[in-house]
């Protein structure tokens, strides 16, 4: 797929940034958030809005200029990176949202109040939402809220609390504004790695939320095996709006860290210049360290090249008339997990051969190590669930997980 001069144009601003973020990282670590600076930067630069819709003011690209802007991102600050490529895919799922709901988005007139950006609450302590005339009251704890200082707005994912609910309960997401009081943030995130994120708790009491405001989760996340639907209303133009959810939601966890593991290589290379061993040699001269560099590279190179092959399998598949069979999907899951344990790797071999030198704290090799095993233990990494899910897929197993979908076997027998 041919890039295009404003998706280059976009990359381009993203890599001016680096140097900026990279100055930044050990405040962004000490204060446990985004400089503001950063993200007024990240604004200026309309790198928010790459997923937006043209309609309202955004440039509705392709999701690989999502994946290699988030990665150049990572080179200079992982948190940095992880708080961006979280808040601007929200740009899209918010895409999905009905029609009147982006107008008040986006389409105010405003121009700072337009630029708001979304943190997420997926991950509940307790929750849940009771439909009411008119919309829904929403009460509940969640967790793990990346960029929720950063943040205008929240996307929560609830239960729908009903009488007659069955065994797989409704899921919502509701829109909610933090400058009206309607959720609170809770001072949690005291991590090893991605310190910056401040991926904090959000607490939502007995809230009022507009049907408007909200979108079924299974609205986002149409099953595609009779063929392709639209998502949510499906006003905009971008085949990214045709893909359910939770086909892209991985690649939205590994290309930040792809990056810091970047700027790890970058900063050992250059440590390297320089460094000798117990005998006086120079590092850079042996072979052990020149094998272990190309495989790290090599790695890398890899982990880039498979993903955005497979964001344009993607995009590909749902441009047609035909979904994607579940088999396909899963490898798809398949890789991105599979990345995030051969990252693991690579920066694990990038702190081995910095030796004593590489393990002071703040340390670009040291902080990028922190960053990247804190960012695969992500669950849409899980090897031990998509590994299995692909597994399954390619046995021609019946597959049951949430934010996959519910297979029997006849449909994943079909390829």
């Amino acid at each position: 797929m041919k890039t295009s001069a404003q998706e280059e144009e976009l990359i381009d601003r993203a890599r001016t940034l680096v140097p900026k973020l990279a100055e930044r990282s050990e405040r962004c670590e000490r204060e446990r958030r985004i400089p503001e600076e950063s993200i007024a930067d990240l604004k200026q630069a309309g790198l928010f809005r790459i997923l937006q819709p043209k309609a309202f003011g955004g440039f509705e690209l392709d999701f690989s200029a999502y994946v290699k802007i988030s990665i150049e991102l990572g080179r200079g600050c992982a948190s940095t990176a992880w708080v961006f490529q979280n808040n601007s895919m929200h740009q899209l799922i918010l895409g999905l949202f009905p029609e009147q709901t982006q107008e008040e988005l986006w389409n105010s007139g405003d121009t700072v109040r337009d630029a708001r950006i979304a943190s997420t609450g997926w991950s509940p302590r307790r929750g849940g939402a009771r439909p009411v005339d008119g919309g829904y009251i929403l009460d509940g704890h969640w967790e793990l809220a990346s960029g929720s200082y950063n943040c205008d707005l929240d996307v929560i994912l609830a239960p729908v609390l009903r009488e007659e609910a069955g065994p797989v309960p409704e899921m919502r997401l509701f829109l909610l504004d933090h400058a009206a009081g309607e959720y609170e943030i809770v001072d949690t995130w005291n991590a090893m790695g991605l310190k910056g994120t401040a991926s904090n708790d959000i607490v939502v009491r007995e809230q009022f939320v507009t049907e408007a405001r909200t979108v079924a989760w299974a609205d986002v996340n149409r099953t595609p095996e009779a063929g392709i639907k639209l998502q949510g209303h499906g006003v905009h133009d971008s085949v990214w709006y045709r893909v359910p959810v939770w086909d892209w939601m991985g690649w939205t966890i590994t290309p930040a860290l792809i990056g810091a593991a970047n700027g790890a290589l970058e900063a050992s290379v250059a440590r390297l210049e320089t460094r000798t061993n117990m005998l006086g040699e120079k590092l850079a001269d042996t072979q052990s360290v020149q094998l272990r560099i190309a495989d790290i590279a090599a790695r890398l190179d890899s982990m880039e090249s498979m993903l955005l092959r497979d964001v344009i399998q993607t995009a590909e598949a749902y441009s047609g008339a035909e979904a994607p069979t579940v088999l396909k999907r899963a490898a798809w899951r398949r890789n991105q997990s599979f990345c995030a344990r051969q990252l693991l790797e690579v920066v694990d071999s990038l702190i081995y051969r910095g030796g004593a030198h590489g393990l002071t704290q703040g340390d670009p090799v040291e902080r990028a190590y922190r960053d990247v095993a804190a960012g695969v233990t992500h669950v849409g990494m899980d090897w031990d669930i998509w590994g299995r899910v692909y597994g399954q897929a390619l046995l021609g197993l019946e597959i049951s997980t949430p934010n996959f979908g519910f297979f029997p076997a006849d449909i994943v027998r079909t390829r």
